[in-house]
């Protein structure tokens, strides 16, 4: 009989206990349930359902496709830092810029790439909590981890829609950009200018060529179905390579063909700077004679927060910049600065400087 109390005790004890513990089950699962119902899916450009954590989970960010950084840089992506990039998205960018928008870039680490190819050991060891690629070649590494991959290739070589389309994805995925300008109006606003422009001249269209990249053993030329040729045709240009043996990304080319063309205005996207072409300083190649070279109409494309050749970030005022060039007594070399200075103080909150601006429009020196 005088253990009946304690045995009460003990059962009361137990109670309280496993009561103690079915509230904790019941509060975990709780939050179980609501970090699950959290969770957002978001489209990417191929298509893909991903499903994320919310965007303030999303911390540590893995970035393959070099300029997504760019665009990244752009939205004041507070809340994430980039714990991986491939290092040509650093490389083509002004490092003052960098510095401005994405402080201890130089940390960042590079070397789980090789080329696109992932070392899945390496990347895991960065613990991204996202990571963002551009088509399937950048997937290589990353098949069986866990972590949610959003590809943002689109089959375009459109300029104007696939920086359109990079940053309303960003835009999602991080749940930023509040306050910055939508570079969609940006684009509509520079388009109506470039119009406005192009509509003062009679004259016939000037030619233009894009060069992909020069080693000074091999030229290779965008053509036709190209960014380079959609940049060359937006701004008032015909593109010399646009032809049907020469399409997308580029061909190798002779200096007989490029002489051939004779074109007036020639960008240099990659390899050889400009000042190598209208010098005379590339062994064994020829420039010249050609009107551009004669004309000193031979322009590296700037490095803003990537290089301007790409559709980024800075891609409403490429299109500005080019047609400054082309036909500098519609767009002259005082009036594009202004513009230039507005763009970054409303996009990024820069004051842009005399002296920052001509490092980034003349990435080589002038």
């Amino acid at each position: 009989m005088k253990k009946r109390p304690v045995i009460t005790v003990c059962c009361i004890l137990t109670i309280i206990l496993l009561s103690a513990g079915s509230r904790q089950t019941l509060v975990a699962q709780t939050r179980s349930a609501d970090a699950y119902s959290a969770f957002r899916t978001v489209t990417d450009l191929q298509g893909n359902r991903v499903r994320l954590p919310p965007a303030k989970d999303l911390q540590r960010v893995v970035i393959v496709s070099p300029p997504l950084v760019s665009t990244f840089a752009s939205l004041g992506i507070s809340q994430a830092e980039l714990i991986g990039v491939h290092k040509v998205g650093l490389a083509h960018a002004n490092p003052r810029l960098l510095d401005m928008l994405l402080p201890g870039w130089q940390k960042i680490p590079t070397g789980f790439l090789t080329g696109f190819r992932s070392n899945t050991e390496e990347l895991l060891k960065l613990k991204p909590d996202v990571i963002l690629v551009y088509g399937d070649f950048q997937k290589k590494g990353l098949q069986g981890t866990t972590i949610p991959v959003l590809d943002f290739f689109l089959d375009t070589h459109d300029n104007e829609v696939g920086s359109i389309a990079a940053e309303n994805l960003m835009r999602e995925i991080f749940e930023a950009g509040r306050g910055i300008p939508l570079l969609r109006r940006e684009w509509d606003q520079a388009k109506k200018q470039t119009a406005a422009l192009l509509a003062k001249t009679q004259a016939p269209r000037k030619k233009g060529m894009m060069i992909a990249s020069n080693t000074g053993d091999k030229i290779i030329v965008m053509g036709m179905g190209s960014c380079g040729d959609d940049w060359l045709k937006k701004s008032g240009l015909v593109n010399v390579a646009n032809v049907a043996d020469i399409q997308g990304g580029g061909r190798e080319v002779t200096m007989e063909q490029i002489y051939a063309w004779n074109p007036d205005i020639i960008y240099v996207f990659w390899g050889l700077p400009a000042s190598d072409y209208i010098g005379g300083n590339i062994p064994g190649q020829n420039w010249r004679h050609l009107k551009a070279v004669r004309n000193a109409a031979v322009y590296d494309m700037p490095h803003g927060l990537t290089n301007w050749g790409v559709a980024r970030a800075d891609s409403p005022l490429t299109l500005l910049w080019l047609v400054s060039k082309n036909y500098p007594e519609l767009l002259s070399e005082t009036d594009f600065p202004d513009m230039m200075k507005a763009y970054y103080s409303r996009r990024y909150s820069i004051e842009l400087s005399d002296e920052l601006m001509e490092a980034i429009l003349y990435p080589n020196g002038k």
